[in-house]
């Protein structure tokens, strides 16, 4: 009678503990996840979290779609992946798909997943087919759960259906908004689909502009930031030693605050752009006017402004296409809508343009003069000197209105207000090139095509149109031929 009262006891106490594991992921990764620590005695150990990593926890439970800005060695793929592992333990046929940035990558995670389920307690250890690729949960009442991990690639996204997506790395994905465009379908469903995008900061990335659209509510994401103190044994004293053996990269690797984690090594290049100075919303004198076209165009991307020149030489950019995977015969058809009831004195475009194909035997150019667009071909010297003329046109200068008479900023080039979004995101965010501080860099490529653009455009020396003012006539005596003939009277 009283083993068979102890036994029972026991399984209510078995019965109820399995409870809690099964509600509180909390509970569940403190008391039966275990981690690698590299640097204690025992290769595996409890997983102890932060205050910042239960926050974080909560957020992945709680919202469906998150992105998580972080400093270097928080811990957070594993929290990620623990997560990961209670969902498909306790949810018969859970799958979790994680792309990542390289295909040893994309094994380390399986890896963990596989050392997670390893160290588990024997009472909850569940049955496990393990590859080098994925990692499949048994469960005796119900469909299998599983982890698949890829190397993120152009088509990666159309490949599954997933319960779960992890992004790893998610600023450094080459293909990333290709992946997000074709897998935000498969979680966007009614009863479910949870994504958690982890990166550091890549400037001009889609990691980046999902980050930004979400402060303004132009998106659903729940943004979640962890600093560098966000590991408590991190001191002040720390912080300061890494800053001196790691230099300008310590903001990135190891940002404090959101604002930090954007300030990254190298800087952007066109310091000299400012919202406040070369954002427009005062028209043009449109009397006297010269339109052009500047345009950057591979399969890839076609990147065309178009751009307005006053009397006085100041050039505003009133239009761009932004597009890519277009063929000539369509890039033609949207140049010609961006220039609707316009005359263009010139298409400025690189000489690339006049490369010949190895399948056609055409160039570019060729094939937009057959769709009826005519390009003038422009040289901007080395990269470093195209970089130096337009950061010429964008340096901030002091005029004075002419009827007012009040001073105010200006550049000789600016940009018509909300009509230009693209091209100014890339111009802000372009950086340095880590090795040619004299360049801008030349990844990621969809900042790269609309910032060649506006080189090609000042390269391409537009001029200002001319104006003849007519002077009335007036009697003059002169006491000379000389000063006669020096005064330029129209």
């Amino acid at each position: 009678m009283y083993d068979r009262e102890k036994r029972l006891a026991e399984w209510v106490r078995k019965k109820a503990n399995l409870n809690l594991i099964k509600n509180d992921c909390e509970y569940f990764i403190e008391h039966y996840v275990h981690i690698e620590d590299r640097d204690s005695e025992e290769l595996a150990v409890l997983f102890h979290l932060w205050d910042g990593q239960k926050k974080a926890l909560q957020d992945f439970i709680n919202e469906r779609l998150n992105i998580v800005l972080k400093a270097r060695q928080l811990g957070l793929t594993w929290l990620t992946l623990a997560y990961a592992v209670w969902c498909m333990m306790f949810k018969p046929g859970y799958m979790v798909v994680a792309l990542s940035k390289k295909d040893d990558d994309a094994k380390e995670l399986v890896r963990r997943v596989s050392f997670i389920l390893r160290y588990m307690p024997e009472s909850i250890k569940p049955i496990i087919n393990a590859t080098t690729s994925q990692v499949t949960i048994l469960h005796k009442d119900g469909e299998p759960s599983t982890f698949k991990s890829f190397t993120a690639a152009p088509d990666s996204g159309r490949s599954f259906t997933a319960n779960l997506v992890i992004l790893d790395e998610w600023a450094f994905q080459q293909w990333a908004r290709d992946i997000w465009t074709a897998a935000y379908p498969t979680i966007n469903r009614p009863t479910g689909g949870k994504l958690i995008g982890l990166s550091t900061i890549e400037r001009g990335s889609l990691f980046e502009d999902i980050w930004t659209a979400s402060k303004t509510g132009d998106n659903t994401f729940n943004r979640i930031f962890l600093g560098w103190n966000t590991d408590p044994r991190r001191t002040k004293e720390w912080y300061e030693q890494t800053k001196k053996d790691l230099g300008d990269s310590t903001l990135a690797e190891y940002p404090e605050t959101e604002e930090e984690a954007f300030l990254v090594p190298g800087g952007a290049y066109f310091t000299e752009y400012k919202q406040s100075i070369h954002i427009k919303s005062v028209e043009f004198e449109k009397t006297h006017s010269r339109f052009y076209i500047a345009l950057d165009y591979g399969r890839d991307m076609l990147a065309a402004g178009l751009f307005e020149i006053d009397r006085y030489g100041y050039a505003r950019q009133k239009g761009e296409v932004h597009k890519s995977g277009l063929l000539v015969s369509d890039a033609a058809e949207e140049l010609r809508t961006l220039t609707a009831g316009k005359t263009i004195y010139s298409y400025l475009a690189p000489k690339d343009m006049w490369n010949l194909s190895n399948q056609t035997g055409k160039s570019n150019a060729e094939v937009f003069q057959a769709n009826g667009i005519y390009l003038s071909q422009v040289i901007p010297g080395s990269r470093e000197q195209g970089a130096y003329m337009l950061a010429e046109h964008l340096k901030p200068i002091t005029v004075k209105d002419e009827q007012t008479g009040e001073e105010y900023e200006t550049a000789l080039l600016t940009f018509d207000e909300d009509i230009c979004k693209e091209t100014t995101r890339c111009l802000q965010n372009i950086q340095k090139d880590k090795n040619k501080q004299n360049e801008y860099a030349n990844q990621p490529h969809n900042l790269t095509h609309a910032v060649d653009m506006l080189v090609y455009f000042v390269a391409g020396r537009p001029r200002a149109p001319i104006v003849e003012v007519k002077k009335k006539h007036t009697n003059w005596m002169f006491e000379s031929k000389e000063e006669r003939s020096d005064l330029d009277i129209w």
